[in-house]
């Protein structure tokens, strides 16, 4: 996988905001060069290369889309430094931000043994607006997947709740049916967020860039941030 100059101009933007290389780099005048030492990214893998590239696109877009997420951000640029093998030493206040947003996640892990899922978006708890995001993942996935097996992978990543039964996976194929617009629970909005979230890491076993395609396709970022792992 080529890592493409785009990407990596977004990432040498990202090191640039960081508070540790901003206090390094003090008046450096080769700000690029600069900043090029902390990028090595020849021991990489496809896969990561793939998540890095995933991760970076999904913070851009957070970051214009809903600037407030901060925990969201800080979160998914500490994976990017991981990826990348950096150790960047943050502010104190800063460390406890993320010591208690990081342990936050850990017990969701360990009590559901899953990634952690993103909140719902409180503009989106109705069932119509749930089979809207269905319809344009399927939309997406069958491109690459087909038909068949996109409908297989929904009825095989459903969760066991009777309520789902409702949930006609055929119409995900049918951007013209419109669902019942009934507002959802708290926890029905979390079940269904969590089966988008197994169908897309089930279709990545064989199409791992599916995240970068949704993406690029204008699916909601509040639903990939779950992939975030």
């Amino acid at each position: 996988m080529n890592f493409s100059p785009v990407t990596r101009y977004k990432l040498r933007n990202l090191l640039a905001e960081h508070p540790a290389v901003q206090f390094h780099r003090g008046n450096d005048s080769n700000g690029q060069e600069y900043l090029d030492r902390y990028i090595n990214l020849d021991n990489l893998t496809y896969p990561q290369l793939n998540k890095l590239e995933f991760l970076i696109e999904l913070h851009e877009k957070i970051k214009q889309s809903e600037p407030n997420q901060t925990l969201q951000l800080q979160y998914i640029e500490q994976k990017i430094f991981d990826l990348i093998g950096l150790q960047l030493p943050v502010s104190a206040n800063t460390l406890a931000v993320l010591t208690s947003f990081f342990s936050q996640f850990a017990q969701t892990k360990e009590t559901k043994n899953r990634p952690p899922l993103a909140s719902a978006n409180p503009e989106a708890l109705t069932l119509a607006d749930y089979y809207g995001y269905c319809q344009q993942i399927t939309e997406v996935a069958a491109r690459y997947l087909g038909k068949m097996i996109v409908t297989n992978y929904w009825l095989l990543t459903r969760p066991r709740e009777s309520w789902l039964a409702q949930i006609q996976v055929e119409q995900f194929h049918n951007r013209q049916f419109t669902a019942t617009d009934r507002l959802l629970t708290n926890h029905e909005a979390e079940t269904l967020q969590q089966w988008i979230h197994d169908f897309i890491q089930h279709c990545c076993r064989i199409l791992p860039d599916l995240p970068q395609i949704l993406l690029a396709a204008r699916v909601p970022s509040h639903l990939l941030c779950s992939l975030v792992h």
